[in-house]
Protein backbone atom coordinates (compact mmCIF):
# COMPACT_ATOMS: atom_id res chain seq x y z
CA UNK A 1 0.00 0.00 0.00
CA UNK A 2 2.88 2.38 0.79
CA UNK A 3 4.34 1.78 -2.69
CA UNK A 4 1.05 2.73 -4.36
CA UNK A 5 0.93 5.98 -2.38
CA UNK A 6 4.47 6.83 -3.47
CA UNK A 7 3.62 6.09 -7.10
CA UNK A 8 0.55 8.36 -6.98
CA UNK A 9 2.61 11.14 -5.42
CA UNK A 10 5.34 10.71 -8.05
CA UNK A 11 2.79 10.81 -10.88
CA UNK A 12 1.21 13.97 -9.46
CA UNK A 13 4.57 15.75 -9.41
CA UNK A 14 5.29 14.66 -13.00
CA UNK A 15 2.08 16.37 -14.18
CA UNK A 16 2.62 19.51 -12.10
CA UNK A 17 3.30 22.70 -14.03
CA UNK A 18 6.93 23.81 -13.99
CA UNK A 19 6.34 27.41 -15.09
CA UNK A 20 9.74 27.42 -16.78
CA UNK A 21 8.77 28.74 -20.21
CA UNK A 22 10.31 32.06 -21.17
CA UNK A 23 8.40 34.95 -22.70
CA UNK A 24 10.45 34.44 -25.85
CA UNK A 25 9.25 30.83 -26.10
CA UNK A 26 5.63 31.80 -25.45
CA UNK A 27 5.68 34.63 -27.99
CA UNK A 28 7.39 32.39 -30.57
CA UNK A 29 4.71 29.74 -30.08
CA UNK A 30 2.01 32.37 -30.46
CA UNK A 31 3.55 33.62 -33.70
CA UNK A 32 3.88 30.05 -35.00
CA UNK A 33 0.23 29.37 -34.17
CA UNK A 34 -0.89 32.59 -35.91
CA UNK A 35 1.06 31.60 -39.04
CA UNK A 36 -0.41 28.08 -38.93
CA UNK A 37 -3.90 29.53 -38.58
CA UNK A 38 -3.40 31.81 -41.60
CA UNK A 39 -1.91 28.99 -43.65
CA UNK A 40 -4.74 26.57 -42.88
CA UNK A 41 -7.38 29.23 -43.58
CA UNK A 42 -5.84 29.84 -47.00
CA UNK A 43 -5.73 26.07 -47.66
CA UNK A 44 -9.35 25.75 -46.60
CA UNK A 45 -10.45 28.50 -49.00
CA UNK A 46 -8.47 26.93 -51.84
CA UNK A 47 -9.79 23.43 -51.12
CA UNK A 48 -13.33 24.78 -50.86
CA UNK A 49 -13.10 25.83 -54.50
CA UNK A 50 -10.89 23.12 -55.94
CA UNK A 51 -10.11 20.25 -53.63
CA UNK A 52 -11.75 17.09 -52.40
CA UNK A 53 -14.10 17.45 -49.43
CA UNK A 54 -11.78 15.44 -47.15
CA UNK A 55 -8.89 17.86 -47.78
CA UNK A 56 -11.19 20.84 -47.19
CA UNK A 57 -12.37 19.40 -43.88
CA UNK A 58 -8.82 18.58 -42.77
CA UNK A 59 -7.72 22.16 -43.42
CA UNK A 60 -10.75 23.44 -41.52
CA UNK A 61 -9.97 21.22 -38.52
CA UNK A 62 -6.32 22.30 -38.50
CA UNK A 63 -7.39 25.96 -38.75
CA UNK A 64 -9.78 25.51 -35.82
CA UNK A 65 -7.05 23.87 -33.73
CA UNK A 66 -4.60 26.69 -34.47
CA UNK A 67 -7.25 29.32 -33.70
CA UNK A 68 -7.89 27.67 -30.32
CA UNK A 69 -4.17 27.73 -29.53
CA UNK A 70 -3.97 31.42 -30.51
CA UNK A 71 -6.99 32.33 -28.37
CA UNK A 72 -5.65 30.38 -25.39
CA UNK A 73 -2.16 31.89 -25.60
CA UNK A 74 -3.55 35.41 -26.01
CA UNK A 75 -5.75 34.91 -22.95
CA UNK A 76 -2.86 33.38 -20.98
CA UNK A 77 -0.48 36.28 -21.62
CA UNK A 78 -3.24 38.78 -20.87
CA UNK A 79 -4.01 40.41 -24.20
CA UNK A 80 -6.60 43.09 -23.49
CA UNK A 81 -10.05 42.23 -24.71
CA UNK A 82 -9.27 38.52 -25.08
CA UNK A 83 -11.93 36.62 -23.19
CA UNK A 84 -11.35 33.15 -21.83
CA UNK A 85 -11.52 30.58 -24.62
CA UNK A 86 -13.95 28.62 -22.48
CA UNK A 87 -16.30 31.62 -22.28
CA UNK A 88 -16.25 32.46 -25.98
CA UNK A 89 -19.51 31.89 -27.80
CA UNK A 90 -19.49 29.35 -30.61
CA UNK A 91 -18.91 30.90 -34.01
CA UNK A 92 -21.60 30.15 -36.54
Amino acid sequence: MHFIGLMKEHMATMDAATYDRTWVEIEALLEQAVQEMKSQRAKYKLRKMTGPKADKMRALMKYTRAAAVVDTLRWTIGVRGQISPLDEPLKT
